[in-house]
């Protein structure tokens, strides 16, 4: 186990400077490399308290315990700055680290200011399970916070996958985001665990404690490969289909706060021109037929803001964007299916000229809007 840990840091490390070495960072960048490097203190320290060196270095022993504070927050502000594309940092956001600077205030009054051979002979009784109130206390707490964290994150992508629909005509795993659903859902398990072990710790005798310390930083160290591979692999897809000026964790708002975003609200006299210059709009143009149709350019293609036309769709029309495009989508497949002029083309080939990106999406959105599957309808229209 000791090699995985190893393996762990190295991959933590390297993660970190190829996070930093990109040539156009982001504050999501940022945070990413502070996580990495974060992982790769952490690693390197537990490597020593389970391995015979944490005699000769002893005074890093303690050190490492309040980074675990540190992760929770800094993956949600990866996720959500990674969602919005965020490029300031606010100094609210400092806020979220108390846990962890309290953590530390507390090692100077009770543990880092400590000789060497008080430090091991407490290093002892944690690893008897007979560790202190007060670490006891921040033991539970340090394996607490992350599971917070990681349940909020969770929350931040539903909302954002929610929002999807108002945006775009299609779907994607890259634009739900499935790695990152992943990865917070994964490091929801490893904190559950470490939270685990740490009650056996503070509430049990443990007879092993090193080798149940060298399970859950082994888990750690292979979480951190799955996280690097899809940060950084994961990442420029993504972007390639990120709207300027959209955020989808704030498309719930603005229906939900009226009166806080009034001016990207339509007014009531705008509505019923506006309605209709849109839908005129879709059955002369058929912007539809492009498969990669975003709000963003269907707004400005009939000179209005994106906010007010998704307000104009989900108000008026009670429909969100993905569901409006993709009705019009399949009123067209089903009219090409009888058309002489595309008998040349299979069912699936005139389902990707009409704007649909694959087979399966099509077939599950044409039996939602037809209410039976493309080849029972056209079955049933020739039985006709």
């Amino acid at each position: 186990m000791t090699t995985i840990i190893t393996i762990g840091f190295i991959q933590a490390l390297f993660f970190a400077i190829l996070a930093l070495s990109k040539k156009k960072k982001e504050v999501a960048d940022y945070i990413l490399a502070a996580l990495f490097l974060t992982l790769c203190y952490q690693l390197a320290v537990n490597f020593i308290i389970v391995t015979d060196y944490r005699e000769k270095f002893i005074h890093l022993v303690g050190t490492a315990g309040p980074m675990s504070m540190l992760y929770g927050p800094l993956l949600f502000f990866f996720i959500k700055n990674y969602i919005s594309q965020n490029h300031e940092f606010k100094l609210k956001y400092l806020f979220h680290f108390v846990p962890f600077a309290i953590d530390h205030l507390v090692g100077f009054k009770t543990f880092y200011l400590q000789s060497g051979e008080e430090k091991l002979e407490d290093l002892l009784e944690i690893m008897a399970g007979q560790p202190d109130a007060d670490l006891s206390i921040f033991l539970m707490l340090r394996s607490l916070i992350p599971i917070l964290y990681c349940i909020w994150s969770i929350k931040v992508l539903t909302v954002h996958r929610k929002n999807l629909k108002n945006i775009y005509s299609f779907t994607s795993e890259k634009l739900t985001l499935d790695w990152l659903w992943y990865l917070a859902w994964s490091m929801l398990v490893v904190g559950v665990s470490a939270f685990l072990i740490n009650a056996t710790i503070v509430f049990f005798d443990v007879a092993d404690w090193i080798q149940l310390r060298k399970i859950i930083v082994s888990i750690s160290a292979i979480w951190i490969f799955f996280l690097g591979y899809y940060s950084i692999r994961k990442t420029p897809f993504y972007r390639s289909y990120h709207i300027e000026g959209v955020n989808t964790l704030e498309f719930d708002k603005v229906s939900r706060q009226p009166d806080k975003y009034e001016r990207t609200r339509l007014k009531e006299e705008e509505i019923p021109e506006l309605k209709e210059k849109l839908l005129e709009y879709l059955e002369d143009e058929k912007p539809y037929l492009n498969k990669n149709l975003t709000i963003g350019e269907l707004a400005e293609s009939i000179h209005v803001q994106t906010y007010q036309l998704s307000q104009l769709i989900n108000d008026q029309l009670g429909k969100s964007f993905f569901e409006l495009i993709n009705s019009y989508r399949v009123e067209e497949v089903k009219g090409r299916f009888f058309d002489p002029k595309y008998n040349n083309l299979t069912l699936l080939g005139i389902a990707m000229e009409c704007g649909f990106n694959s087979k399966a999406s099509f077939n599950r959105i044409f039996k939602q809007h037809a209410g039976q599957t493309p080849t029972e309808y056209i079955k049933d229209k020739k039985a006709a």
